[in-house]
Parts: C-alpha cells; structure tokens; sequence
C-alpha cells in the first residue's frame, strides 16, 4: 500500500483524491456580532470616494499602442529594444537572474560524502499518511557539517554529499552549509526520497543560507542627482562618487515620499474605496516603510556617474523622493549551496478536518527554503505536501536558480497564506526555470517590496489559482512562457484588499504566455507600468473577465481613466498590451537575452 501511494503521487498527477476535507465556515452571525461591538465606539465610518461597477462588463476595441513593439527581432538576429515612456523607461533584460547571472552552467560538485539509506523496521504511524522508520536526519546533517568543515576550492565549493537512492526517514530538516551541496540519485519514486516528519509543526524541510545575514551598510551615503532615473538603467549620478570603488557592493534605495504613495492613491484613499467597516481595516502606506532596496556591484566609474552590473527595475523620481546610494558588505551570504536529484515528502496527520487557515496538519510549510544566500540552485527536486512552498526564496538572496522542480500534493487549507508554490519573497535577480505545479492558490508568486528583476520561464501550473506579484509594490517579474490554462496571471493594483494590499506589481511583463485570463493595469507614475506582450493559448469566442472586474473593484477604478478594458482577448486592463491573439518573437524573451548576451552555445549549455 505504501510504495502504491508514493508511485501514485510522483507519477506525475497528483491528486488528493483520497483526502476528503470537511470544510466549516465560522458562524456569520458570530462575526457580524464581534464587528457591531468593534465598530459601536468606532469614528464616523469612512465613506466610498469611487464608482460601483457595471453589471455587466462590454468590449471595447483594441488598439495598439503607437510605441508597439517595445521589444522585437533585429535584422542581425539580436533583440532591439524602444522606450515605452517619453523619460526613456525601457523593459528589461531578464537574463541576469539566476545562478552566477546565468553565465555558467550549475556544476556537478564532486562527492565526498555518501550515505545509504538505514535498514530497520518501518511501521505504521498512527493518523500519520506515512510510516515511520529508522531516523536518518541526524547522520544527513552530520555529513553535511562534515563537509561543511572543510576548505573551500578555488570556486568555493566544499563537496556534494550523495544520499543513494531509497526511501530515508527524517525526524527534523536540514540545514546545507555554505559551499555544500545535498544530492539524490533522482527525484522520482526509485530515486532518493526523504519522508520527513515535522518537529514544530512548520517550518522547512531543508534551508540553504545563513541565519542572519544581511547586507551591512559601510560608508557615507550619496544621494542622486539626477531629477529622473528611468527604468532599465544601468548608470546613476550622484553628489560624490569619491568613496566608491570598481567592484564594491553598493545599495540603491529609492527613497519614496508622500507624493508618490497619493499619485499612486495608496494614502488615505485606501479607506474610501469601499468605505464603511471595510474601510477602517484598510492601512495607508506610509512613505517609511517603502524605501525600496536594490543591491548592485559597480563595474565602472566615471566622474560622479556610477555604472551597475545590473539594471533597475524602476524609475527612481526626485519628484517622488528621490534615491540614494551606500556602499555594503554582503559577506555574511552563504554561496555555492545547491540541493538536487531528490524527493521530499512532508509526512502530515490525515485525521485533521480542513477548518479554515487555521487548520493544522502537522506537516512542513515549505520543502525548501534559501534565504541569506547567493549564487545557490535547488535542481530536479519534488517537494509533495506542504502548506505553503515547494520553494521558497526569501530576504538577503542574489541570484538563486530553482528549476525542473515540481510542487505536488499540497496539504493544506486553500485560502490566504497557504499554497503559494514557487514564491520570490525578497532578494534580487532569482530565475525559476522549467517548474511545475499543481493545486496552488499562487503557482509562481512574488511578495511586498520585492525588488527584481525575477524571471519565471516555461513554468507550468494544473488546477493552479493567479500567478502574480501579490502586494505591496513587487518590480521587474518576467512571467515568460507560463501556462495555466485553469488559472490567472496578472499585475494589478489590488487596492483595498487585505489591510490595505495596493499595488501588487510595477514592471511586471507576460510574455507569450497562456492562461484563462492575463490582466495587466498601469500604476499612476512614470516609469512604472506593466506589459502583456503574446498570447499562446487556444482563441476563444470570450474570456472570462472576473479578473478584470475584482481589479477594477479593489482599486476603484471604474468611470475613471485607469479604468481596465476588455477586448474581446484574454489579455485585459489598462497596461500595455500587445499582440493579444497570438504569440510574438522571440518565443522566449528569456532565452533571447541570454543568447544576446553570451552567445548562443553558451546559453544553450545554461539552459539544457
């Protein structure tokens, strides 16, 4: 029965077809009493500033943009890039996200630790949905501190340790020291599979990184000079470039004021949109709390001007604030970490009724975790049972790659904060390549403050929910070669939702993807838009506009001019669209770049 389950489940479809929830709602009489008391000693109550929505949502007529193609094929076979804004904003190149800037394939680090699986009885763990057997996590991590100890070679690495194929059991996760690399003979049932029991009901199975590390500001701090730094640059002025140097670590903040969060109608009109009681739940940005972090390394110097390695994936205003520049340390990242080859499967507790968010099924939250690193790769791992990521990228990251993975089987409750399967939730310049998931609420999904450029490609979702930035101002997110034809993409405002989610994205682009629908709006400022360039799905006599409708509901945009429009296409909303019934060249925007880049033998060797 047990080797039935597993092979039913990594073959590929997985379905909880034998776990049948019992769903309770919480009384709504119970709420509405508990609000009647918060709200009785309330101030008078917020009123609606906006318009109620029509019933019913027509179609207008296309017409494209006069700044259409704002990318396309040259005569020489390289990309040829035009300005969407008259300030010179241009969409960005993507090919830098990932493992080194993808310039290199990951490698195969020698082994010099390998383990077997222990032999031992394996029983039946009461409501648990599978066994226990004899506990491997403490010799695992063992070999991995074992590693862990040794010198680094000249690129960093310390060795790979080798878990032969077979089922291991693990009371605990693990943790992968820096320059070490966890490897599995494969991914899939007659692979390397680790069943995992959760020690704190939580938590990830394995993290990458180091606990703590965060880029340390050192040296003065020079503001920009310049009135307007469009999106897409690569070269910023500043009072005085005398205390940097070719190669240094600097951080970009854009520094937002007031202005820019009521251009963008995230202050007080967060409160008025639908007004009344929803309306005192919702929280105004506050300029503090959005000063927006972009880690770079310079490559050169010219006078005051300042070169970048990579571009930013925003325009930077005085008007709105301004930026500034600080040199910083970012030795504490752990680099050169890598897991592959493996399958991971959170044990959880089938005895457990699905009761809402709150529901407890003893299982991990996400399978893997990097966080305080750079330069590290999770390859070739599927991850089934987890409430809420396969993988998860969080703060203090540059450059990690996640591909040919796959979220199967999630086990929690669908609803807020769970089952977002793939997620970017801080550090810059990450690639998922190649992933796949399955019943997620938020498939491929970035979160607040999120300064890219972050690049999903040739990512698939079944049975998946809306992939999208999610709140909170996330930039520069390449959604390219996405397919979730039972789900959404967008980069919306979505206003009023939770306390206050706002504006979800700037800079996002769907390029040649395919989905039920792909909702794209423009933000209020400069330099700041959202593209949905090609469409490879199936043409359909109509598409459905709920998408279209909650984001012109949430931000309060109907009868004004940031008012979404449908078109009769999959692709809706106020952003910049182009070529909505079919798909565009290249047929990947990534790939492209990485070939303009570094050559198409070396691309290929990336990304094969």
């Amino acid at each position: 029965m047990f080797s039935t389950v597993l092979s039913q489940l990594f073959g590929g479809d997985a379905v909880l077809g034998s776990m049948k929830f019992c769903v309770r709602m919480l009384s709504a009489l119970l709420v509405v009493g508990f609000c009647g008391i918060q709200y009785a000693t309330a101030e008078k109550l917020p009123e609606s500033w906006v318009e109620e929505g029509p019933s019913s949502i027509k179609k207008n007529k296309f017409v494209p943009s006069d700044k259409a193609p704002l990318i396309s094929m040259g005569e020489d076979g390289n990309l040829v890039y035009s300005a969407y804004s008259e300030l010179g904003d241009r969409l960005l190149d993507w090919s830098y996200c990932g493992y080194m800037k993808s310039e290199v394939p990951i490698p195969m680090v020698p082994v010099v630790e390998t383990l077997e699986p222990i032999g031992g009885d394996v029983e039946p763990d009461g409501d648990m949905a599978y066994p226990s057997g004899p506990d491997s996590q403490k010799r695992i991590q063992e070999a991995l501190d074992k590693v862990g100890s040794k010198k680094t070679d000249e690129d960093g690495f310390r060795g790979a340790v080798l878990l032969k194929r077979g089922i291991y059991f693990l009371d605990g996760g693990l943790n992968i020291p820096p320059g070490v690399v966890l490897r599995g003979e494969g991914d899939g049932l007659n692979g390397t599979v680790l069943i995992v029991n959760s020690s704190d009901d939580g938590g990830s199975m394995i993290r990458i990184g180091e606990s703590g590390a965060k880029a340390q500001s050192s040296g003065s701090t020079e503001r920009i000079i310049e009135p307007y730094v469009p999106a897409g640059s690569y070269k910023i002025t500043v009072d005085n470039a005398a205390s940097f140097d070719v190669g240094d670590f600097v951080n970009v903040r854009k520094t937002t004021n007031q202005q820019w969060i009521d251009d963008l109608g995230m202050g007080e009109r967060l409160r008025h949109i639908r007004g009344g009681k929803e309306g005192l739940k919702k929280n105004p940005w506050k300029p503090k709390s959005y000063q927006f972090s972009h880690i770079r390394q310079i490559t050169d110097i010219d006078g005051d001007t300042i070169t970048l390695d990579v571009m930013l994936p925003q325009s930077i205003s005085s008007e709105h604030g301004g930026g500034e520049v600080q040199k910083v340390n970012i030795d504490s990242y752990a680099t050169q970490s890598g897991i592959e080859f493996l399958g991971l499967v959170s044990n959880y507790d089938t005895s457990v009724e699905d009761t809402g968010k709150g529901a407890n099924f003893v299982n991990y939250k996400s399978g893997i975790v990097v966080s305080g690193a750079e330069n590290s790769w999770v390859r070739n791992c599927t991850v089934l049972h987890v409430s809420f990521a396969a993988v998860s990228v969080g703060d203090n990251t540059r450059h990690i790659t996640v591909r040919d993975s796959k979220n199967l089987a999630p086990v929690g409750p669908k609803r807020g904060g769970n089952r977002y399967a793939f997620s970017i939730g801080g550090g810059t310049l990450h690639l998922f390549y190649n992933c796949y998931s399955e019943d997620g609420r938020h498939d491929f999904v970035g979160g607040s403050r999120t300064m890219g450029p972050f690049a999903f490609v040739n990512c698939t979702a079944v049975r998946g929910g809306q992939s999208e930035p999610h709140h909170r101002w996330g930039t520069g997110f390449l959604f390219d070669s996405v397919t979730t034809e039972d789900g959404s993409l967008a980069a919306i405002n979505r206003g009023d939702s939770g306390t206050g989610h706002g504006w979800a994205a700037s800079n996002a682009l769907f390029w040649n993807s395919n989905a039920k629908n792909v909702v794209v709006f423009d933000p209020e400022t400069v330099g700041e838009n959202n593209f949905a360039i090609g469409y490879t799905g199936s043409t359909e006599s109509s598409y459905s506009t709920d998408g279209l409708r909650y984001a012109n509901d949430r931000s309060g945009y109907w009868e004004t001019p940031q008012e979404g429009k449908y078109y009769g296409f999959a692709l809706m909303g106020s952003g910049h669209i182009e070529s909505p019934d079919g798909p565009v060249e290249p047929a990947s925007l990534f790939e492209q770049q990485l070939i303009d880049r570094i050559g198409e033998e070396r691309a290929m060797e990336v990304l094969k």
